[in-house]
């Protein structure tokens, strides 16, 4: 763990990034949205201090070494659990041993918490089984371009956000190639676009010149 210390001020200033749960004066976590976009765009080719910096991290404030040492956790987690494995296993447990018995309902009250987490996790896998199915049989006899826009119309329902690197992976298509898709999307409309009044002028023309045939 790294030895920094945030300041009360620094702590006040984390706590407004939307990607921390919680900052102490030693330790910092982080929401699993965002442990899950960090392996996106880590597999993506994205460096760790990137990563962070675009999501409104100052490297200066959190040190170097504890962004190398969140990266390097999650990493192993994700080689080891997939996505389950970057589920903060703190909202469950203090990860400390107690001095004392527990009661009956702090007993009730973690195991309550711990059915919750793995009926999320439960209905996160039906859901991907099911996502996996009907993009295997929709992308069969696809262009790449199609595979592309069936995997960001796929990525935008909850909870797949975060699972690009995945479905490409899922369609053998390649990561970079469908990123370059998504940053053409604009040039490609503008150009259909243009195509389309093109077109809508040519019909036009052919309208007037008819007209006036038959004025003659």
């Amino acid at each position: 763990m790294s030895k920094q210390l945030f300041s009360p001020e620094q702590i006040a200033q984390l706590q407004k990034n939307p990607h921390v749960l919680k900052v102490s004066t030693r330790t910092i976590t982080y929401a699993d949205a965002f442990k899950s976009k960090f392996i996106d765009e880590y597999l993506a080719g994205k460096t760790p201090r990137k990563i962070f910096e675009e999501a409104g991290f100052e490297i200066e404030m959190l040190g170097m070494k504890r962004v190398e040492q969140a990266s390097s956790r999650w990493r192993k987690s994700y080689e080891r659990n997939g996505l389950i494995g970057l589920t903060d296993t703190r909202k469950t447990s203090s990860g400390r041993p107690l001095k004392r018995e527990l009661t009956m309902a702090e007993i009730v009250e973690r195991q309550a918490a711990r059915i919750e987490l793995l009926e999320g996790q439960v209905e996160m896998l039906k859901k991907l089984e099911v996502t996996e199915r009907r993009l295997l049989s929709d992308s069969q006899k696809l262009s790449t371009q199609k595979i592309f826009q069936l995997i960001s119309k796929t990525i935008q329902q909850l909870p797949f956000k975060q699972m690009v690197t995945y479905f490409c992976q899922l369609l053998h298509v390649s990561r970079s190639g469908y990123y370059n898709y998504l940053a053409t999307i604009e040039e490609r409309a503008v150009k259909e676009r243009k195509d389309r009044e093109a077109h809508d002028l040519i019909l036009i023309t052919v309208v007037i010149r008819r007209v006036r045939v038959q004025l003659k």
